[in-house]
């Protein structure tokens, strides 16, 4: 069961991670790099096209220029909108890097001036941590 979280202010964390940056539809052979690392099945092109197209925006922190974390912004109301899509390799898992990448799309979306949510299962702590640290309530 999926639990859904809300925050309407960014919660205080350190300074933005010079790791971290937005991606764009020419980044999407990156992505894909990324998708393989996390084990996870290479996304059709048109796909990733088609999200960027309907507002959905993603960001990836990069180590020795490996994306190693990703989140995406998903603008699904003209209110609020997800941190969503929220991966780290395995490898990386474990150091702060959800957090950080989590933080950046969550301070975006405040700066938007929308309410933020972000989801998770239930049964996946590391995630509920995150959330947590970053200011998320229970909707």
């Amino acid at each position: 069961m999926e639990i859904l979280y809300f925050a309407k202010r960014a919660a205080d964390c350190a300074d933005a991670n010079q790791n971290i940056r937005w991606l764009t539809k020419e980044d999407y052979e990156l992505f894909c790099e990324h998708l393989k690392l996390c084990g996870q099945r290479v996304l059709e092109k048109t796909k990733w096209e088609q999200a960027y197209n309907e507002g959905a925006v993603y960001c990836g922190m990069f180590l020795g220029g490996q994306m190693v974390s990703r989140a995406c912004v998903e603008k699904y109301s003209q209110n609020a909108w997800e941190v969503g899509d929220v991966r780290t390799a395995r490898p990386y898992r474990g150091q702060g890097y959800a957090h950080q990448t989590c933080s950046f799309v969550l301070r975006y979306i405040i700066e938007q001036g929308k309410t933020a949510t972000i989801r998770t299962e239930a049964d996946n702590g590391a995630m509920k941590k995150v959330i947590a640290d970053l200011g998320f309530s229970v909707l």
